[in-house]
């Protein structure tokens, strides 16, 4: 084995500005059911005043018919339906602004509606990774788009170049990006492309598939993703395509439609058409069965979301929203709600679509369900077979009949309060002075009290507020640690509102610079003298271990890979030529 040389790369350090905000509200859904395939959105106090809280629909779009839902990344909207162009059905892929619903770009190809016991129309829904959109349609054309632009990038007739064999309804999962890989439900366990160029990485053979989209699966420290195919649950390895394990699970029509839920080494699976629920747990490559419920819950479409030890989702049976618990299968209630609706979750509340266009959102708890607030958003008539996206403090919500897109916003009577962005920083001469920069938006001009309070702060800390009753004002620290710091406001109806954010503060520029996570703004860079640099002795052996490696991001992948740190692929700037690359043989990834 070769001798390990030593590399170095150059963390820059956050520099003169003392601190670096962060974006604590705004989250992007660049993938079906979000960035963690688990149907919940990661923001936090995008809600507060829900006994004044009521919907606004800020614009609509018509986008065909289809039951695709969308991706929001950088300020883009992505989905697609089906209509007639020069009377030909045809699916379009659809770019808008997801603030204003303008339209950026769209492409289109010919494709059948096929409205077999259902409207028709696109089933699958785009995914956002990087510079780059990859949609799936009905048919199994795979395409690659530029995000920005439209142009495309490449394309790949599934079933023509692999004779992959599409079920009863055609395709319906969405495409899943894994490292230089695009994973689709597509074949008997699955079929890989590589992203770059859409040739073949691997198949599992072409017998008929199921609906779910690819579900990430880590067991034991081995990452999988479960695929639900014709008759079975399978784990494949994402690089391979080499089946860990298969389930049965074979429903009357055959349609495997709702993606497993994930918790651990235990996977909730529901189907429809009276085949019910089962959790199994996973142990090396041994599936057991815990329990099975064939009446409890019946998902025909929508996956559940789970919740603190509770799934929360539609039921075919009744027709009912069910609220399940997940270690025993019991029932702790039913809603009456179409078997055909689409559950999200935010901040601990169930954002729910109903089948007919009613939007609702009620605090997840077994104990009950008791809406907030609720509206009809969509047009009486409307039919929806789309669970509701929450992203940047919008959420959107389609019909899949007449195919109108709508994006939603709360509006309250009280105080609008934000906080801010969270903010990291770092001691310097014993102490850390940073910027809270809160408003409030006071619409009735009624707001009689504001107050910035200290809701957490690490032991044995003394924390400073220059003014807190303005919405913007300084702050002093005095120890490392995580401070949690709240905004509040109340006006003269007794009408609150409230938003929290973070402020981490570090022993020094080098800590801070490692912990800044995805998504921060950071400001300027003063050059080169203050650079923090990290050393790994051993890194020739760590990137010889990866020998699919191109260029200097890869590198940076390892670092970060080292440091056990994603963070620093996207947001940390690199010093290239204070690199030593090593010399790796007999494999050189570089």
């Amino acid at each position: 084995m070769p001798t390990p040389r030593f590399a170095t790369i150059s963390l820059l350090a956050l520099g003169f500005m003392g601190w670096v905000a962060v974006p604590a509200r705004a989250v992007d859904w660049p993938i079906f059911r979000g960035p963690r395939h688990n149907g919940i959105s990661y923001e936090r106090h995008w809600g507060e005043d829900w006994a004044n809280c009521s919907f606004k629909v800020k614009w609509t779009q018509s986008v065909g018919l289809g039951a695709s839902s969308v991706a929001v990344a950088d300020g883009r909207l992505y989905t697609m339906g089906n209509g007639k162009i020069l009377n030909k059905d045809s699916d379009t892929v659809y770019c808008l602004d997801a603030s204003s619903g303008a339209p950026i770009w769209t492409y289109s190809y010919t494709a059948i509606l096929y409205p077999s016991s259902y409207e028709g129309g696109t089933n699958t829904t785009p995914t956002v990774v990087g510079d780059r959109v990859y949609t799936l349609g009905k048919q199994g054309q795979a395409f690659c788009f530029d995000a920005e632009t439209g142009a495309v990038l490449w394309q790949v007739d599934l079933v023509a170049r692999y004779k992959v064999n599409p079920p009863g309804w055609y395709f319906a999962g969405s495409p899943y990006p894994y490292g230089d890989l695009v994973i689709y439900n597509a074949g008997k366990h699955g079929l890989a492309l590589h992203a770059s160029d859409g040739t073949l990485a691997w198949m599992t053979g072409t017998e008929t598939s199921g609906y779910s989209t690819p579900v990430p699966f880590d067991h034991n420290g081995r990452h999988l993703l479960v695929v639900g195919g014709e008759k079975t649950l399978a784990a494949v390895e994402p690089l391979t395509g080499t089946v860990a394990w298969e389930y049965p699970w074979v429903t009357s029509l055959p349609a495997n439609i709702a993606d497993p839920v994930v918790d651990g080494n235990d996977l909730f699976v529901s189907s429809g058409y009276n085949k019910g629920s089962a959790l199994v747990r996973v142990s090396g490559n041994k599936v057991t069965q815990v329990w099975f419920q064939q009446k409890n819950m019946q998902t025909t479409y929508n996956t559940a979301v789970l919740w603190q030890g509770y799934l929360y989702g539609p039921n075919e049976r009744g027709p009912n929203l069910t609220c399940l618990e997940f270690s025993t299968g019991n029932v702790m209630w039913n809603q009456p709600m179409s078997g055909h609706c689409g559950v999200a979750l935010a901040d601990g509340r169930l954002i729910i679509l109903s089948y007919g266009g009613e939007l609702s959102i009620a605090k997840a708890s077994p104990a009950g369900y008791t809406p907030d607030v609720k509206s009809q958003v969509l047009a009486t008539g409307s039919l929806c077979r789309t669970a509701p996206v929450l992203a940047n403090g919008k959420i959107y919500v389609r019909s899949s009949k007449p195919g109108t897109l709508a994006c939603v916003e709360l509006e309250t009577t009280g105080p609008k309060v934000q906080a801010g962005g969270s903010i990291i920083t770092w001691l310097k001469a014993g102490s850390a002075t940073v910027d809270l920069n809160g408003s409030v938006v006071d619409d009735t001009g009624d707001v009689t009290t504001i107050r910035w309070s200290v809701m957490a702060s690490p032991p044995g800390s003394t924390v400073h507020m220059a003014n807190p009753s303005v919405a913007a004002t300084t702050v002093t620290l005095d120890r490392t640690g995580v401070y949690v710091m709240e905004l509040y406001a109340i006006d003269a109806m007794a009408q609150e509102g409230t938003d929290r954010i973070e402020v981490r503060v570090y022993a020094d520029t080098c800590e801070a610079a490692r912990n800044v996570p995805p998504g921060a703004s950071v400001s300027p860079w003063p050059g080169w003298a203050t650079d923090c640099v990290e050393a790994f002795d051993d890194f020739a052996v760590f990137a010889a271990t990866w020998p699919g490696a191109r260029g200097f991001s890869h590198l940076a992948l390892f670092a970060a890979q080292w440091l056990k740190d994603l963070s620093l692929t996207t947001d940390v700037l690199y010093d290239a030529g204070r690199i030593s690359l090593p010399v790796i043989q007999p494999v050189d990834p570089f």
